[in-house]
């Protein structure tokens, strides 16, 4: 990404004159895409995940989205925004907007799948976007007011990761929440016949057929998203013709197809520690762990090349500490520290996972495996791999309860996206005590939290970067590196990656 951090972003969003509007074309034509996942639902406030985004973010759609150029946020279901006080956000939103139920987009509408979606009792995965508490509150037919218990300078950002979906379909038949989305978005739902494909199709009632700032057209009719955790599956199926685009492949793999596009990523590969085990919360352990793990050979012959990673961000997100350096490979020292620790009485014999999610993402078996096996040779003899699907891996990784077993001894080798481009979002999944994929608590880290969240500008990211060397010396997480992704592509397809990682249709187009 090459816009500025978010917080630094202008505090109110105001559109010039827009330009007429293209003139309308009947969206011809049909797409496969093969993704590496299959998502495990596809309920609107499961949509920020990787494996979801692909298919949610064309048949939902949030108040905000980017500028696939720039990565500055540009108007989608709301058209302007400002701050009218340090805990108010106001929203005007677009009009001539339907669900793809026929039910209306307006500010009730708004409000009411807002705060469903950011109920403190649901849960939901997309609350870990969130700063302070939220609100939404209907001002008019078409404005909005998001009200936060503290205040937030980067709420506009937040709001890009809320697609909505239709509160009339969620009242009607909660069941089908998480299985048939309605959204307002350019694509329809179809059909989701688990383990085969995910159908949707061009919505011709579409806002943005008639609009100039839709940010793309509705030129293809229908596409299937088909599920091949196997890269060479997926690369092979755009040689042959069974596919159009193949996301997430080797560059080798990507080179060999008729199109290869890459694309640097907000995406993070790392290690997170189950810092409550007996084990694992010896800090000489889970350094000796950092130390252990070769990381520039895991990029360079296992996960498909990229740079070195020192925090969960990369440069260009807010809060990142330039003073931070990735963890040196000492396997000598790793080994003298697990000594040490299993002389001081720390059980580094006891069990522990390496733990992977199955086709999350390029080598990533692999890189369990070999992560493995490098902990072994530092002294750790009872370490075992684990793969999983992505539903149980969700279970494990992301939903267990709390407070977490000790003697569970997770070392999970998972990617962290931070598409916010601020530390916050960070500090919110794996450093705060209430954090979903968080394993690790300390009070003092949610204080610091709480205050840099207030802040904006210079001193929110040095706040930030307090925190990210809290983090750093504490051996909490540890980085690996920072991916680019790759796509293949068939020679009839033309599409360019964005830099936020969403694959919107609207943005495709198939040659004649």
């Amino acid at each position: 990404p090459t816009s500025a951090p978010a917080a630094q972003q202008p505090a109110a969003a105001k559109p010039t004159a827009a330009p007429a509007a293209p003139a309308r074309v009947e969206p011809k034509g049909s797409l496969v895409i093969a993704l590496n996942e299959e998502p495990p639902m596809l309920a609107a406030h499961d949509a920020t995940a990787t494996f979801s985004y692909p298919v949610m973010r064309n048949i939902t759609e949030a108040l905000l989205n980017r500028d696939p150029k720039t990565n500055e946020l540009v108007p989608e279901l709301a058209t302007k925004w400002e701050q009218t006080n340090p805990t108010t956000w106001r929203f005007t939103l677009r009009q001539g907007v339907k669900f793809h139920d026929g039910s209306p987009w307006n500010a009730e509408a708004a409000a009411d799948a807002l705060n469903d979606m950011l109920k403190k009792d649901n849960n939901y995965r997309v609350r870990t976007f969130l700063g302070p508490e939220v609100e939404a509150k209907p001002v008019s037919e078409f404005v909005i007011d998001l009200v936060t218990a503290t205040p937030d300078p980067i709420l506009p950002t937040r709001v890009y990761f809320l697609p909505f979906h239709s509160p009339t379909a969620r009242k009607a038949h909660p069941e089908d929440q998480p299985l048939k989305p309605v959204g307002t978005g350019p694509y329809k739902f179809v059909e989701w016949v688990k383990g085969q494909h995910i159908k949707v199709t061009a919505n011709p009632d579409w806002w943005g057929t008639t609009a100039a700032d839709a940010g793309g057209a509705l030129t293809i009719k229908d596409v299937t998203f088909i599920a091949r955790p196997e890269r060479a599956v997926r690369a092979a199926m755009i040689k042959t013709g069974e596919a159009d685009l193949a996301r997430w492949i080797s560059q080798e793999e990507c080179k060999a197809s008729p199109q290869c596009k890459g694309a640097p990523t907000v995406e993070t590969i790392f290690i997170r520690l189950d810092t409550m085990n007996p084990a694992l919360a010896d800090h000489r352990v889970r350094e000796a762990i950092a130390l252990a793990i070769d990381k520039q050979a895991l990029t360079d012959r296992i996960l498909g090349g990229g740079e070195l990673a020192s925090m969960l961000i990369r440069p260009t997100v807010l809060g990142f500490n330039p003073a931070l350096k990735p963890y040196p490979y000492d396997p000598a020292r790793a080994k003298a520290l697990i000594a040490e620790a299993k002389a001081a009485g720390v059980p580094v014999d006891a069990p522990l996972t390496v733990l992977g999610r199955r086709g999350a993402y390029f080598g990533i078996d692999e890189a369990v495996e070999a992560v493995n096996e490098m902990l072994k040779q530092a002294g750790l003899p009872n370490v075992k791999v684990q793969m999983l699907e992505t539903s149980k891996h969700t279970e494990i990784y992301s939903l267990a309860p709390k407070p977490i077993d000790p003697a569970r001894g997770i070392i999970a080798v998972h990617s962290h996206g931070n598409e916010l481009l601020d530390f916050g979002q960070t500090v919110r999944f794996y450093y705060t005590c209430d954090g979903r994929q968080s394993t690790f608590c300390d009070p003092k880290i949610d204080e610091m939290q709480t205050r840099a969240l207030t802040l904006g500008g210079a001193e929110r990211e040095k706040a930030y970067q307090e925190i990210g060397k809290l983090m750093y010396d504490e051996v909490v997480t540890i980085p690996i590196m920072h991916p680019s992704f790759y796509f293949g592509m068939s020679n009839r397809l033309e599409w360019t990656p964005r830099p936020d990682g969403f694959t919107l249709l609207k943005e495709m187009k198939l040659k004649e």
